[in-house]
């Protein structure tokens, strides 16, 4: 299919939302995928090691239970005396709603206008083995849910047998038509198949840099437009009352910021940068670094052009240290993605069908990326915890730890927040 280059898409899925521009500009995409409790806040909050400046909590929850304790350490939450700080002590849910809503309509609406998208329907799953999924990182505990699509005829209103009560022969038939699928992680790839071409030229670290500037300018534009619309957001008295992003985003490269702090692990110095500058877009994640060390972040080999990507990393306010909003870059090459399957040690996937098309030069040189939406509203909201702006499914000891602390997570269920030994007590007094 084709478009004109005046005209624009923005493909949503109904777990993100994204976008693309037909020109190759940018796509942009809440990219969604499974992890354990633990790993999803470890990973939102992008926590590390600040020893230093985290409290542990003096609170009965700590005494609860040795499944209480042992959950997850408490110094993992932003400091104690930014609690009060938290958007949620201020705002009631429904205005919080409000907010999150105003908040994502105000981002769509300048993409829409200053990146020229409009809207266009997207799979919510692909047909495994096409290379078109989007393999994040590329490791195998980042890998997509996969299920089986039986494609048998099946009279309305009639149950299916299952395939061990079928004779050879109808179980022969019915798995000819089975399709292997996997739930969609991102639309970075499929995107590329839905653009006209872009010029080859254009293929360089200031296209990416532009992009970068616009993106942020509307950030930190909706960042000024809630705060106006919630004043209240902000609590006048506290030290985090000043806190506004920069209206100028630093780039830096991950060869420099690793001379810049030679001493310190990943996360350090991306930390230290942001507590410096504010904001930061790290350019060339992927290879390793000249010394051998590792890379600043493991990248999947097939989408980004591992010279010509970054990350936009901010300090979040509340817990005081770095905050991912977004990971883009200009797509790989056929030079780019063959180097890039080799250095992991892939080269197989070069005869996957979306991978082939890259090789070959059939699909369009792009540029495009994902903004983290709940990341996004947690940084704008001024919320303690991604749980209060994202519904997700959380352990009961992880509500109950975290509501000492004033974090309104959204429920998925009916929660208890008594611990084992008082509901143990209510049986004793009530039978």
């Amino acid at each position: 299919m084709k478009h004109s280059a005046a005209a624009a898409l923005l493909f949503v899925a109904p777990c993100a939302s994204s976008f693309t521009n037909t020109e190759g500009i940018i796509d942009v995409s809440a990219r969604q995928q499974p992890f354990s409790v633990p790993q999803l806040f470890l990973h939102v909050q992008q926590i590390h090691d600040h020893k230093d400046t985290l409290v542990k909590l003096d609170d009965p929850i700590t005494s609860t239970t040795e499944e209480a304790s042992s959950y997850m350490p408490y110094d993992l939450l932003p400091p104690s005396e930014n609690w009060v700080a938290n958007s949620t002590r201020r705002l009631s849910r429904i205005d919080l709603q409000k907010a999150i809503t105003k908040v994502k309509r105000f981002v769509e609406r300048r993409m829409e206008t200053d990146l020229n998208l409009f809207e266009h329907t997207s799979p919510i799953a692909f047909k495994s083995g096409t290379g078109v999924n989007d393999e994040l990182d590329g490791s195998e505990s980042k890998s997509p849910v996969r299920f089986t699509v039986p494609n048998q005829f099946v009279p309305r209103g009639i149950t299916p047998k299952p395939l061990s009560e079928l004779s050879p022969q109808q179980q022969e038939e019915a798995k000819r038509y089975e399709i292997d699928c996997e739930v969609m992680q991102s639309l970075a790839k499929w995107k590329r198949v839905m653009l006209d071409r872009l010029k080859e030229e254009d293929r360089n670290i200031e296209t990416l840099k532009s992009y970068v500037r616009k993106i942020w300018t509307i950030i930190t534009d909706a960042e000024d437009y809630i705060l106006a619309e919630y004043p209240e957001i902000i609590l006048p008295s506290h030290p985090t009352a000043t806190f506004r992003l920069p209206k100028d985003i630093t780039f830096i490269t991950a060869e420099e910021l690793h001379a810049k702090y030679p001493d310190m692990d990943v996360h350090g110095r991306e930390d230290a940068a942001v507590q410096e500058y504010g904001a930061i877009f790290i350019i060339g994640m992927g290879w390793p670094m000249k010394d051998g060390s590792d890379p600043e972040e493991v990248r999947a080999p097939a989408y980004d052009d591992w010279t010509m990507n970054g990350d936009i990393i901010v300090m979040h306010p509340l817990t005081g240290y770095r905050h991912e909003l977004s990971s883009m870059g200009i797509r790989v090459d056929s030079e780019s993605i063959i180097a890039q399957l080799k250095h992991r040690g892939l080269e197989h996937q070069v005869d996957l069908p979306f991978n082939r098309a890259v090789i070959n030069s059939s699909l369009p040189y792009s540029y495009g990326g994902g903004i983290g939406i709940s990341r996004l509203l947690m940084l704008l909201l001024r919320t303690a915890h991604i749980g209060e702006v994202h519904c997700g499914v959380w352990h009961d000891e992880h509500y109950r730890m975290v509501s000492g602390c004033g974090i309104d997570l959204i429920p998925d269920r009916i929660i208890d927040l008594k611990s084992k030994e008082e509901v143990a007590d209510d049986h004793v007094m009530h039978p």
